[in-house]
């Protein structure tokens, strides 16, 4: 582990920038050099030594170093592979901030809200350099969480027997963060989020027969209440 040199945070060798300031870390660069360096160091001297087995018509002892460094190289095989894993890594980090930019907006003009969550992961982004996705990310989050507990709830087994409970506690989040994140209505994505918000209400019509004061009420209740309102939708009770 090193720290950035711009400000401070801790590093490893697989961060080819800060995750914090976007700094270039040159302790990845130096170890991609090296890992460059020690392949064409062997290449070299495994082609001088082929050279010599050629020149010489026995060359029983020559082919011996052949065979030494051959049986060397491949003990350094586990460290090669780990090498290239995180060398493969720095190149996925590299990756043009805005080409993922780009994709990202296309998940959400498409509602496309699971791939938005997985992408936004998989690139590592990070709250600088990704900060006008920031909240509607988060948002897509509580509205997938809600979508998995309720789908649970309607074909889980008696794993998911407080699957209900679930529902609603991840249904109030979600209504909690979207305040939250559109408490200024000059937000990035503002109207995507409250697009988002329509989607989810959708949903709990559809799936828990909530109706619009139901759902109006939401952030009124307690938890305990809530639960309760749900139950006596789903039973279709008055």
């Amino acid at each position: 582990m090193v720290n950035c040199k711009n400000c401070g945070a801790p590093l490893s060798l697989e961060d080819a920038v800060c995750p914090h300031c976007g700094t270039p870390n040159p302790e990845a660069q130096e170890h991609l050099k090296k890992l460059a360096q020690l392949d064409k160091d062997y290449q070299k001297t495994k082609n001088e030594v082929v050279s010599e087995v050629k020149k010489n018509k026995k060359g029983y002892g020559v082919l011996t170093i052949l065979i030494v460094v051959l049986l060397m190289n491949l003990a350094m095989i586990p460290m090669h592979a780990a090498s290239y894993e995180i060398a493969e890594r720095i190149v996925a980090s590299r990756r043009e901030v805005s080409e993922v930019k780009k994709e990202l907006d296309t998940f959400i003009k498409n509602k496309d809200y699971a791939r938005l969550v997985i992408t936004y992961d998989k690139y590592g982004a990070d709250y600088q350099r990704y900060s006008d996705f920031n909240k509607i990310y988060y948002l897509a989050n509580y509205y997938l969480r809600v979508r998995e507990n309720v789908t649970n709830y309607y074909f889980g087994t008696n794993l998911y027997s407080d699957a209900l409970v679930r529902s609603c506690q991840s249904i109030k989040d979600f209504k909690d963060e979207y305040k939250y994140c559109t408490r200024e209505k000059d937000e990035v994505y503002y109207n995507d989020m409250v697009e988002l918000d329509r989607e989810l209400d959708l949903f709990l019509k559809s799936f828990l027969k909530l109706n619009d004061e139901d759902i109006e009420s939401i952030n009124d209740m307690s938890e305990s209440e809530f639960v309760v309102l749900v139950s006596k939708r789903l039973s279709n009770e008055e």
